[in-house]
């Protein structure tokens, strides 16, 4: 490791041994996770990372779409695979990969997870490439696929209910939604 003043320059193993050590308590509810960039199913919570230069990331240029694991089955994945579909067109996002193949990694994943009664969220994105504006930068579309288990809600949500706030306020003014 070397310096720079007081911060320091981590070599790559360094920054894999950090990753590591840096995993925290709720990760052990992350069970699989798909990265088109990685090529492949990691199930160490250390390593189900993004790149920063995804647009997902830091420009919101993606899609997701959730279901379910239930008893070992996933719980109507063609319909929801259609929905993050229409979702990608209306979006403009180029498909990584054939639907077919998008639903066999879903699969896959479900199936690298272990889990019979999980969450499965997956995202498709204009992908990583750079941090300006236009996605025309990226370097192709990425497909995330997520399995965790989901944690319930405390008791006291079903028995006291929650409060509700709503906002006059829009999330964002019309010009840039």
């Amino acid at each position: 490791m070397s310096t720079l003043g007081s911060t320091p320059v981590l070599s790559t193993h360094e920054a894999s041994a950090r990753l590591q050590q840096a995993v925290h308590t709720k990760a052990v509810h992350f069970h699989a996770m798909y990265s088109s960039v990685l090529g492949g199913i990691v199930t160490d919570p250390a390593f189900m990372v993004l790149p920063l230069d995804d647009h997902m990331v830091h420009r919101g240029h993606a899609v997701f779409d959730t279901a379910m694991i239930v008893k070992g089955q996933l719980y109507q994945l063609d319909a929801h695979i259609e929905r993050l579909l229409r979702s990608a067109e209306m979006a403009r996002l180029q498909l990584p990969y054939a639907p077919e193949q998008l639903r066999q990694i879903i699969i896959d994943t479900a199936a690298a997870s272990r889990q019979r009664d999980a969450s499965v969220r997956y995202w498709l994105s204009a992908g990583p490439g750079g941090f300006g504006l236009a996605p025309g930068e990226c370097v192709g579309s990425s497909f995330y696929v997520m399995i965790f288990r989901a944690q319930p809600e405390p008791e006291r949500f079903y028995t006291e209910g929650v409060k509700v706030v709503t906002s006059t306020v829009p999330i964002k003014p019309p010009f840039f939604a």
